[in-house]
Parts: structure tokens; C-alpha cells; sequence
């Protein structure tokens, strides 16, 4: 059955939707594979991780471009990663220069966001436009989770989806047994059809009797209606598929008491739960907000006891850089932790890391004075996507010849202000959503794709 049947098959769930009623399809053999709709080809996977409060851009830059460039300290444990990994240089998001909040809302939208970091609308998020083509064929089409912080993803309309941060919730989300039983579950799904068609009903009746600001702010809920209408839809199309097979001593692990001032071994249980996500088939898009831009980011493992916004706020202090290096280490030593247990999973010919392409960065370089150009950015993963790597690309060095990283001020600069306007990380979003098979020559500011990375 082909891809154009399956959406068939999936948009007929409520044909009589406006008579008040629907009129479900059976589940058919057609649609069930092994916890997922079959798709026509291999998975083509995506990862969003997003760490907080730039880096100590002194220590992280590399200052070779190429394939033989060398990893600096904070980077070393991807060493073993080189061929399948890009760091690129001189990414910027041209609307957010010189504002320095809401880096973290505007990641993977790009959007226009206030320099006083007020409310804004902001646009829908890459990951989102991925989730539409590759999640008609898993039982979740996005995962959004938050180790601390927020949520990275973005509707169509601009509003925020919900991140999840507490792990067994995720776990029992993902995995576990609907209370009641299918029947019961059945009934709610239908309980909640019924409201919100008396929702959508009711402010149709009243929209247009309203002022064109009370019309905006009714049409941001109703677009939040919509969702859940879309997921409900969605939850009642997987109900009849079987859930993955655990073993029991891997629900255990994500289901026990955590002490969360085990910092590394709490990160890797949300690594390892984003594998198991993925190997499974369960989603294919993940957005992971590895730390709270405000506050949090202790790291008691490593002698670390303050906020990495504070540390980021450094003011030149050359132990909080330490400090600051110290904890970019550790980030990208779980990084690529992540990529190993990618790596580790074997499916068809290769290994999970193959059918996953994952972005790794931050919405701001240089914290103390929130410079957020030439961004810290590590694309890895995606052979099977088209995806190739080796190199160092950096957008800098074309312009400015060499780095200068022993004086500070002179490097805080590029961090400030681009080098390149053309530059600019929706580029690379560009790449990636095209990579998963959304069709279209754009995104957001973007002005084409990432050459460099495609196979």
C-alpha cells in the first residue's frame, strides 16, 4: 500500500464530523507493521538538543576549516564521531541579533522576537514540518521533552507545544498501558470528540461578533482546540496497533526514583529513553531542551555548583571560564554518549545513527554580553538520509583569514556581529527538514540549503 493510501485511510476517521458524529474505519492488516504504519521506505529520523546559555567561545572555537581540522578540548570526546559529525561556524539567525532574550523559543524558527523579550508569535519550528511527513507513520509524530526549560517546538500557528520533563511520565506516555483498557479509552477519546465539536461550534457562532483583537486572541485557542481534535484523531487511528514489547527490566530503569543531582547519569537516562523513542519506531522527531536559559545547570558531578547562566555571565573571570568550559565538556561528552547508543543499534545494514540526523546547538555564543552570532552548532548523522560529514565548515574564515581567539575582545566580536549575512542557521534547517522529505526551496530567511553536508 502506498503512502497516498495510508493518508487516505487516516483522514477518513470522522467523515460525518459536522452531523455531530464519525464513522471510523476497522483497523486494517494494511495498517499495522511492528508498532507503526509502514512506511515505503527506510525511517528518516530527526533530533533537535538545544543547550542553554552559549559557550566559552574562547576555549570552543576550532580554527581550521576542512577535514583536517583538530578538535579543541571541550570537544575532544567526539573525536571517535569525525565521520559522522559537522561543527560549522558563522550561523547566525539575522532577526535575533542583538536581542538578548527568547534565543531558545526562535532556535528552530528563526522568528522575529522583541528586543525587551515580551510576548511575540512566534512561527512554526522545523522539527514540526518534519513531524507532518514522517509522523503519518508512528504512533506520536513528535516527542517534546525538556531535561530542564522548555519546550523547542512550534506549531504552524505559532504556539508552543508542551514538553514533558518528568522522565517516567514520558516513559508510561510512550510505553505504557492506557487505565481501563481499550474500551475505556475508546469512550474518553469520544467523550473528548464531542466537546471539542461543541467547542469549535460554539465560537463559530461568536466569532464574528467579536473585536479584531478578542478574534486574534479566540483564534490562538481555537488553533490549540484544533491540536488536541488532531491528536485525539490520531490516538483513536493507533489504538488497535500494539505497543512495543519492553522488557521489564527497562521500564524499571525509567520508572524508578532518580536523584536528579546525579547530573550525568539523569541525562543519559533522557539519552537513553530518546533511543529507545527512536529505535522502536515509536516517534521520529525529537526535541530535547537540554537546560533552562534563566536558571538550573548545576552540575555537582563534576565540582560544578552554579547556574550555567550565571557561569555564562563571566565578565572576563578567567576560573568562571574555566568553570564554563568545565561544564561545555560535559555537555558534549553526553552528546556523544547519545551518539554511541545511536550508533550501538543495528537495523538493516547500518546502525541507528544512519536514519537519524541530529542538531546540536545554542541561540546564543558569547553569554556575558549575549552575542548571539556565529553560533555553537554540531550536525551529526543522516547517511541514509543523504547526509555526509568529515569536515569543519565554517562561514567565518572566508572573510576574516584566521581566528584570533588570544585576544578576547577581537573574537567576542564575530560573536556579536555575523561575518557572513548569508550565513544564517535556517540554512541549515532548510537542509534538514528537506533531508526528511518536507518539499519546499525555504524556510523561514533562509537563502538555500547547506551544500557542504549533502551527499
Amino acid at each position: 500500500m502506498n503512502i497516498q493510501t495510508n493518508k487516505w485511510l487516516l483522514n477518513r476517521r470522522h467523515v460525518l464530523r459536522g452531523l455531530g458524529a464519525s464513522i471510523a474505519l476497522p483497523m486494517l492488516n494494511c495498517m499495522q507493521a511492528t508498532g507503526s504504519l509502514r512506511a515505503p521506505a527506510s525511517p528518516k529520523r530527526s533530533v533537535f538538543l538545544y543547550i542553554p546559555n552559549g559557550v566559552n567561545t574562547l576555549t570552543w572555537q576550532i580554527e581550521k576549516p576542512g577535514t583536517d581540522y583538530e578538535f579543541t578540548a571541550p570537544l575532544k570526546s567526539l573525536e571517535h564521531h569525525r565521520q559522522d559529525i559537522t561543527p560549522i561556524s558563522g550561523l547566525h539567525h539575522p532577526m535575533v541579533i542583538g536581542k538578548a532574550h527568547n534565543c531558545d523559543q526562535v532556535w528552530l524558527t528563526g522568528a522575529n522576537v522583541p528586543g525587551n523579550g515580551g510576548a511575540f508569535r512566534n512561527t512554526v519550528s522545523a522539527d514540526q514540518l518534519i513531524a507532518e511527513v514522517q509522523g503519518e507513520f508512528t504512533r506520536f509524530p513528535s516527542l517534546e521533552i525538556a531535561i530542564d526549560g522548555f519546550s523547542l517546538a512550534w506549531s504552524r500557528d505559532g504556539i508552543q507545544i508542551p514538553a514533558e520533563r518528568n522522565v517516567k511520565a514520558i516513559f508510561e506516555h510512550l510505553f505504557g498501558e492506557e487505565s481501563g483498557g481499550k474500551d475505556a479509552v475508546r469512550r474518553r477519546l469520544n467523550r473528548r470528540g464531542s466537546i471539542l465539536d461543541g467547542v469549535l461550534s460554539d465560537a463559530e457562532s461568536v466569532n464574528q461578533k467579536l473585536s479584531t483583537e478578542d478574534r486574534s486572541k479566540l483564534d490562538e485557542y481555537l488553533t490549540a482546540v484544533r491540536q488536541v481534535e488532531l491528536r485525539t484523531e490520531k490516538a483513536e487511528t493507533w489504538l488497535n496497533v500494539p505497543r512495543p514489547t519492553l522488557d521489564g527490566s527497562v521500564a524499571d530503569r525509567f520508572t524508578r526514583q532518580m536523584n536528579q543531582d546525579q547530573v550525568r547519569e539523569y541525562h543519559r537516562l533522557f539519552y537513553d529513553l530518546m533511543v529507545l523513542a527512536l529505535r522502536t519506531d515509536t516517534t521520529r522527531v525529537i526535541t530535547c531542551m537540554i537546560g533552562s536559559e534563566s536558571n538550573g545547570g548545576a552540575i555537582p558531578d563534576i565540582g560544578i555548583s552554579q547556574t550555567r547562566h550565571g557561569l555564562s555571565h563571566h565578565n572576563g573571570d578567567p576560573e568562571q571560564l574555566r568553570r564554563l568550559t568545565q561544564t561545555d565538556t560535559f555537555h558534549v561528552e553526553q552528546f556523544s554518549y547519545f551518539l554511541d547508543q545511536l550508533k550501538a543499534h543495528q537495523e538493516d545494514g547500518g546502525n541507528l545513527l544512519d536514519t537519524t540526523q541530529v542538531l546540536w546547538g545554542s541561540g546564543m555564543s558569547y553569554g556575558h554580553s549575549h552575542g548571539n552570532a556565529n553560533l555553537p552548532t554540531l550536525y551529526a548523522g543522516g547517511r541514509n538520509l543523504g547526509v555526509k560529514h568529515g569536515q569543519h565548515v565554517d562561514f567565518n574564515l572566508p572573510k576574516i583569514g584566521k581566528y584570533n581567539v588570544a585576544e578576547a575582545n577581537d573574537h567576542y566580536k564575530i560573536c556579536g556581529r555575523p561575518v557572513d549575512d548569508k550565513a544564517r542557521l535556517c540554512n541549515l534547517l532548510l537542509t534538514m527538514v528537506q533531508r526528511c522529505g518536507v518539499e519546499t526551496e525555504e524556510f523561514q530567511d533562509s537563502v538555500g540549503v547547506i551544500s557542504e553536508v549533502v551527499a
